[in-house]
């Protein structure tokens, strides 16, 4: 059986085609295509509290390159989910039926929590495998950090269950709210605090994070640019470590490149984003105290296919 997922963020559109199939009284899932790019839906979202027209063409142009490139039929078991933009905006409906009757892909818009839990679906099966390789991998406890386009969510992975929380401020919310990486970083206590008090919440109910584990675009385009990937490529990126300190390497790479080497390099639609994100993931890692990171690109699309076939949206 082959399953699509999608996964409409805030700033990007990735979808994949997995093959779902079960071996010994358990499911397996394989990838077989996957398809990203960059419709930044949260555009504009922070002043007006609204999916502007511009993002919603480019959600619509997006989704008809994937359905090609995924061979997307209407016969295709699709599950299309989308999070914090749609959560968020007025007009979400009336954006939503445009882009189902343009595309015929209907979109479920999913609550925080539920993309915490299941953005982590897919990052937990990637730590067993890295873990059979790499012993310092097998913990209890692994804290999950998801920073998107207009939110981040944080997941307390145990072997007891999750701990979850969605918070309102990713690369793209945070270009628009503060205007300036310097001011991002002068303000950080105004978006960690909240942050602090689940992680204290967490330890309180005896929950500490082993390791710090990053599956958003932010760590695994810097994991590309350490590579030095000319093409984007999810294998060779995967249970790669990040260091804080290959994070400010990478941004000074990236800054020191002129706008139109930045643009080449990332897209126009994710060129002007890049420090915010670099600058905010590194705020996390400080306050959390964490000196480095592991990296998949496994994350919400992948993990629809994976709660669909558990029968977890039910």
């Amino acid at each position: 059986m082959e399953i699509i997922g999608i996964d409409l963020g805030s700033n990007s559109l990735r979808g994949v085609r997995m093959q779902v199939c079960e071996k010994e009284f358990q499911k397996e899932f394989a990838v077989l295509k996957e398809y990203d790019t960059t419709v930044r839906t949260a555009e504009g979202l922070e002043d007006s509290g609204e999916i502007c027209e511009a993002a919603k063409e480019r959600i619509i142009q997006g989704l008809l390159e994937m359905k090609c490139a995924l061979d997307i039929t209407p016969q295709q078991e699709v599950v299309a989910l989308t999070t914090q933009a749609m959560r968020k905006a007025r007009n979400r409906e009336r954006i939503l039926q445009e882009i189902w009757e343009r595309t015929q892909i209907q979109f479920r818009v999913i609550s925080g929590e539920q993309e915490a839990q299941i953005t982590s679906l897919a990052p937990k099966i990637a730590v067993q495998r890295i873990a059979r390789e790499n012993p310092k991998y097998k913990q209890d406890c692994f804290l999950l950090v998801d920073m998107g386009g207009a939110s981040s969510e944080f997941v307390l992975c145990g072997e007891n269950g999750n701990l979850a929380r969605s918070f309102d401020i990713g690369i793209v919310s945070a270009k628009e709210r503060y205007g300036s990486v310097e001011k991002l970083l002068a303000q950080r206590e105004e978006f960690l605090k909240p942050i602090l008090s689940f992680m204290q919440e967490c330890c309180q109910k005896g929950r500490k994070a082993r390791f710090m584990m990053a599956n958003s675009g932010t760590p695994t385009m810097v994991c590309a640019f350490k590579l030095g990937l000319i093409e984007y490529n999810a294998r060779a990126i995967f249970g790669t470590e990040l260091t804080r300190e290959d994070f400010s390497v990478e941004l000074a790479k990236f800054l020191a490149l002129s706008q139109e080497s930045q643009v080449g390099l990332v897209g126009m639609y994710k060129a002007d984003v890049v420090p915010f994100g670099i600058a905010l993931f590194t705020c996390f890692m400080e306050a959390l105290g964490f000196q480095e990171c592991l990296v998949v690109d496994e994350g919400l699309r992948e993990g629809a296919v994976i709660a669909h076939t558990l029968g977890l949206l039910d």
